[in-house]
């Protein structure tokens, strides 16, 4: 007999856990033997003299006990598929939270790239860098004048 169990699963992270078709394939095999010991093929019974109640001869009954030899195997399968919507809309929901996952980890991305720029721009407008292992931080950072604004300068004047 096959007790029927709960499908396999797989969990997604918030909280989304799915159900997925499944098979099961139980092999088995039982043996039985059972038998009477010691067998004898005969019963001896003395028969006594009513009278004297010597025995006057030994009857012998046959007895027709056997070995019985049962052997039993097979293999049962189970088959589980989940119904009605809900796969589908935990594949759905899987892949729109994968989704969510790539476009808050490109999100979180842009800040990182976003504060480096910051504070890497502002220490360079104070004179101020990184060196040694740090100085890969502020890599790739280049301080340039913002649009609309004149660089301090000045110009020599020929006569």
């Amino acid at each position: 007999m096959i007790a029927p169990q709960s499908t396999p699963q797989f969990r997604m992270s918030q909280g989304i856990v799915c159900s997925s078709p499944s098979l099961t394939i139980t092999p088995f095999l039982t043996d039985s033997w059972s038998f009477n010991r010691p067998i004898s093929t005969e019963t001896v019974q003395p028969i006594y003299n009513e009278d004297t109640g010597e025995i006057k001869y030994y009857q012998r009954t046959p007895r027709f006990e056997k070995d019985n030899y049962n052997l039993n195997y097979g293999i049962s399968a189970q088959f589980t598929i989940p119904l009605g919507k809900s796969p589908a809309l935990c594949h759905q929901a899987t892949e729109i939270n994968i989704k969510n996952q790539e476009l808050l980890y490109k999100k979180t991305e842009l800040e990182v790239a976003l504060f480096r720029l910051k504070v890497c721009g502002e220490q360079a407008k104070l004179g101020v860098q990184f060196t040694g292992k740090f100085a890969t931080i502020c890599e790739g950072i280049a301080v340039t004048v913002p649009p609309g604004q004149v660089i301090p300068h000045s110009h020599s004047l020929k006569p």
